[in-house]
């Protein structure tokens, strides 16, 4: 579909790519990491022909279709959401012109040759309508931009009444609408909730288009992906597998490389003393020689120094009473829009509680009203006992005077500590040097997002609330914050759309939806279940009982019970018949995914190994679009057996043990 050959890409003196081949073929679900600046986005721009090459060449197969989602995007305002939302484009919106002007020129038409020859081609154009979904385009418009967080009415609301975040979803809307041959993602979940996250990774999992994802969301990446594309020191390398699967394999790569390096660095030592030995003997001159040419012709391996990365620690805290800080009958509401009426909540000291639920449904408001950026108009905020507050908002630029410099900002967050330790918890941000006089108007998202992180650090709180904190960091300095805040024995409540975050993170959830607030006192996977059993519950299914449902044999009469045992039989017999197709298939389900699995294995194995690139008789496309259909195969094979599975766990929770 698409092949770089040999490209090289510069801006003014400095190369971001070089000689860099690559083949992407269709089906492929590809993602795009590396260190802020290393040129993912200049990647995305080549593959779509935005930029040329310096040097080498771009081949794309012919009548391909390729779709972009940018990280900046210029809108339209006065179009409504819907309207951006089905804006046709490509073959669409030649169709479309075609039914416009056909009939026009099937009027004028002087003979009927003509007239027949036009009337042909509107009748290709209705069938080529018809083919690409035209006739229920506008309903399937509405369903994504719901999935993607948009109320209902919202959709005929005009774009410029909507933040950037909104403008973004629209966007996207309309790419996953009419999803083009290659689709090309540029940061997706920035600007959306957990919710629509989620929603999004369904999506894109049973899309037919080929994926190429820049993401610093590894959940995200791992649902969605099946391959890695590096982009470093002007490099890209291609590792198999997910995000996990890269990390792994990318160590095991530099150890295999740091081996071989200490190997040729002895070799070399070796040989030089030998050469310095013997370089003025006779009876050596034809070995020194040669081992003077064979030193010349040596390939020397060249281990890149590891990039630069951020290392947080929270300093632990003042304790605080056991209720580190409490909303007590708290009603709140903007304009007409009451967000919360009566509302009880309170963060216990070293909990880590995550707010989750819909967008719009009150979750950053909770965040503010906790942190007293709000006021409620009723009921009362307390603080515990040496409870300090520290407030991260979503919107960095809230937290960061842009007129001043970095050092400037860290400064007023912390009067009192001295130069040289706000340098260095500065240097550990990453902020060295001069960089510490540039000024936060100039910071990138990222640096803003570390700059605002290190203000919080300098005046550590013991009850911190952070919206989003992940949004701009890239996954080194996510992994890093979230080892800080498993160490950080404050209480910490926070919202984030980052799946991972949210595990590593979270042990207890709080679901907020419009007028409701619900407790779910476990982990991401303990509450993923729990809204899994609720769902059977609406559904008017029959879930399992769990722990501490009452006995009632005791109450019941001997013949009562006798009967009620005879009747339990009936029905696992009953089951047992219903569900032997259901386990056969589970069976034949395993079978099947024990040999995919073996096989993808394998592959990877063959992809990962340079070896196999050294022998012409690898063929290197079909074994990537083997895995990937494998990796397909396998994936609807999983999400089988899950159903199944499912299935049968419904089924055995009809009738009592």
């Amino acid at each position: 579909m698409i092949s770089l050959e040999n490209i090289t890409k510069s801006f003014g003196a400095r190369t971001l790519i070089e000689g860099a081949t690559l083949t992407l073929g269709p089906g492929e679900r590809i993602g795009i990491v590396g260190p802020n600046g290393a040129g993912k986005s200049t990647l995305l721009s080549l593959l779509l022909g935005y930029e040329l090459p310096d040097e080498g060449a771009i081949r794309r197969s012919k009548g391909l279709t390729l779709g972009h989602l940018p990280q900046e995007i210029l809108t339209a305002p006065d179009q409504t959401v819907l309207e951006t939302a089905t804006r046709p484009a490509g073959r669409l919106a030649e169709i479309l012109g075609e039914l416009d002007r056909l009939p026009e020129e099937i009027r004028r038409a002087t003979t009927d040759d003509e007239r027949d020859a036009l009337s042909t081609r509107l009748a290709e154009a209705h069938t080529g309508f018809a083919d690409i979904g035209g006739h229920d385009r506008e309903a399937r418009a509405r369903r994504i931009l719901a999935g993607l967080g948009f109320r209902p009415g919202e959709e005929d609301r005009r774009l410029g009444t909507f933040s950037g975040g909104y403008v973004m979803r629209a966007e996207l809307a309309r790419l996953l609408l009419d999803l083009p041959d290659v689709l090309l993602l540029d940061e997706p979940t920035n600007h959306l909730d957990l919710e629509s996250v989620l929603w999004l990774q369904g999506f894109l999992a049973t899309a037919r288009s080929t994926l190429i994802i820049i993401s610093h969301d590894r959940a995200f990446l791992d649902a969605t992906i099946q391959s890695i594309i590096e982009v470093d020191r002007t490099q890209l390398t291609r590792y198999v597998g997910s995000y996990e699967d890269y990390v792994q394999e990318r160590a095991a790569r530099r150890a295999q490389l740091e081996a071989a390096a200490k190997a040729q660095d002895r070799r070399i030592k070796q040989t030089e003393r030998f050469i310095e030995r013997f370089r003025a003997k006779n009876t050596k001159a034809t070995q020194v020689q040669s081992r003077i040419k064979a030193l010349a012709k040596e390939d020397r391996i060249e281990l890149a120094s590891e990039s630069s990365r951020v290392h947080l620690r929270f300093p632990q805290p003042e304790r605080t009473s056991d209720i580190a800080l409490a909303l007590e009958n708290i009603r709140f509401g903007y304009a007409t829009d009451t967000v919360y009426d009566g509302l009880d909540f309170r963060l216990e000291r070293g909990e880590k509680t995550v707010l989750v639920g819909p967008n719009g449904a009150g979750k950053s408001t909770l965040l503010k009203l906790l942190g007293g950026v709000l006021e409620p108009s009723v009921g009362e905020r307390r603080l515990g006992l040496r409870a300090t507050i520290g407030y991260y908002a979503q919107h960095r630029h809230d937290l960061l005077d842009l007129d001043r410099t970095v050092i400037e900002n860290a400064r007023s967050a912390a009067p009192t500590q001295t130069e040289t330790f706000i340098r260095t918890l500065l240097g550990s941000f990453l902020f060295r040097g001069d960089d510490v006089f540039k000024a936060a108007s100039v910071l990138s998202g990222g640096e803003k997002s570390r700059l605002a992180l290190a203000r919080i650090l300098l005046a550590p709180p013991s009850v911190l609330l952070m919206d989003e904190p992940t949004t701009h960091l890239d996954i080194p300095s996510v992994d890093a914050l979230i080892d800080a805040l498993r160490d950080y024995e404050g209480c910490l409540c926070f919202v984030s759309h980052d799946v991972h975050f949210i595990r590593r993170l979270a042990k207890r959830v709080v679901r907020i939806e419009p007028g409701n607030v619900t407790e779910y006192s476990g982990d991401w996977e303990y509450y993923t279940w729990k809204r899994s059993q609720e769902a059977e519950i609406l559904a008017g299914r029959t879930v399992a009982s769990g722990p501490g449902d009452e006995d009632l044999d005791g109450e019941r009469s001997g013949r009562g019970r006798r009967a009620e045992r005879r009747a339990a039989a009936e029905a696992r017999n009953d089951l047992a018949r219903r569900t032997q197709p259901l386990r056969m298939e589970l069976a034949s389900l395993e079978t099947q995914i024990e040999a995919l699995e073996t096989e993808k294995g394998g592959l990877e194995s063959q992809l990962a190994d340079p070896a196999s690139y050294e022998n012409p008789r690898f063929d290197v496309a079909a074994a990537q679009r083997r895995h990937a259909e494998v990796a397909r195969n396998l994936a609807g094979c999983m999400d089988r057996w899950v159903e199944i599975q499912g299935a049968l766990e419904t089924a055995e929770g009809e009738f009592p043990d």
